[in-house]
């Protein structure tokens, strides 16, 4: 077998995705018993570009920042606190990440060769910006609460802190740029989950000593809650990443189906679901008109993803028969908890919404999944014939 010499006829459409032409070279990248063609890039100029990327901007934002503190003739300055290191981390990082991440981005979207995904990624990036802007503030915002919480009454010579700025700031260039070449459905999918995930725990771990449970789920996002903006950025920031996702899932997909009713009312359903997710981090569950305004969007939340649920075999017929059962299964649990508050208030309001905010956002998560899989992975894999040459 290792003499033998065996050739593949790439499909047409493969040649034209990766550019390739007569003598390039490609490399085979072969991972649990499976491989992957793959062009040969430059890596070593790739790595120059991108090291130059998120170093240039850091040395930039240090230099402002001894500057600053030269001004102020600092001899000390504080790790975390007002007009601290992680003041100006944050002030810097904000603009500077954000910087780099919409020119890397802008600058992978200008060599896109297919008109229609540079169209969508054009019309998608104000959105994408906003949500990796908030994303950006409140992971970093978390990240030196817990620094402050570990390390209390810190305090760093000039040469010190400049140094720790510049290596705090490097590293959220870094993630920026590296993320912005990462933008991808399955990406933002990921994201998404981390998001929902990391706010929601942070906001319970800040709020247990207020025995949050014994209010409502919506109590983490109200006046009386402590830190009640990482509950409702939490919200507001998914609801944001849900929207993006799905254009980033639809766009391509309706290209290949165009006019496909059943696409087009699953879309709606999706957005409008993605819509109520933000109005319920945006409106508060404080007393008085916040509060209407709070529960009606949860309750269309709840009835914008219970009709799909029921008609999911109408509207992804190439679902698999475990997703469909999955879904009634879903829909039913969702209904059983709405008669056990509603109906004989056997449940609290704390754990009906745990109940039903669990269930219809990990079913709608597991529905990006599958519609990914279905039109995205099955329309990017090719069926080829391996042929002995030897």
């Amino acid at each position: 077998m290792a003499n033998k010499r065996f050739e593949i006829e790439l499909p047409d459409q493969v040649v034209d995705d990766l550019k390739l032409q007569d003598g390039d070279q490609i490399d085979i990248q072969v991972s649990n018993q499976s491989f992957k063609v793959l062009p040969r890039r430059d890596e070593h100029q790739n790595q120059q570009l991108s090291i130059r990327r998120f170093v240039l901007p850091s040395v930039i934002a240090t230099a402002c920042f001894i500057f600053y503190t030269l001004w102020q003739q600092d001899n000390l300055v504080a790790l975390t606190g007002r007009d601290s290191i992680a003041t100006w981390v944050i002030i810097f990082g904000e603009l500077t990440g954000m910087a780099t991440f919409i020119y890397t981005h802008l600058k992978k979207v200008k060599s896109e060769d297919d008109q229609l995904k540079k169209k969508t990624a054009l019309r998608l990036t104000p959105t994408l910006f906003i949500s990796f802007a908030l994303i950006q503030a409140f992971a970093m915002l978390a990240f030196f609460w817990v620094i402050g919480y570990l390390f209390q009454e810190v305090y760093f010579d000039s040469l010190t802190a400049s140094l720790l700025f510049f290596t705090f700031i490097s590293v959220v260039n870094y993630i920026m740029v590296y993320s912005a070449m990462l933008v991808s459905t399955t990406f933002m999918m990921a994201l998404l989950i981390f998001t929902i995930v990391c706010g929601v725990l942070a906001s319970m771990v800040t709020n247990s000593s207020l025995l949050w449970w014994q209010h409502n789920f919506s109590f983490l996002g109200t006046a009386q809650a402590q830190f009640s903006w990482t509950f409702n950025a939490t919200l507001m920031i998914s609801g944001l990443l849900w929207a993006t996702l799905i254009d980033y899932l639809f766009v391509p997909i309706q290209k290949r189906l165009p006019k496909n009713w059943r696409l087009i009312t699953l879309r709606s359903f999706l957005t409008f679901d993605a819509l109520c997710l933000f109005a319920i981090g945006a409106l508060p569950n404080n007393p008085g008109m916040w509060h209407i305004a709070h529960d009606t969007a949860a309750n269309l939340l709840i009835l914008g993803t219970g009709l799909p649920m029921l008609i999911i075999h109408w509207l992804l017929p190439d679902a698999t028969k475990e997703f469909n059962l999955f879904s009634i299964g879903t829909a039913s649990g969702i209904a059983i908890s709405c008669a056990l508050f509603y109906g004989i208030r056997y449940l609290s309001l704390t754990a009906f919404e745990i109940f039903v905010l669990t269930m219809g956002i990990s079913w709608l998560l597991l529905l990006m999944q599958n519609i990914h899989a279905l039109y995205e992975l099955k329309e990017n894999t090719y069926h080829i014939n391996l042929k002995s040459v030897s």
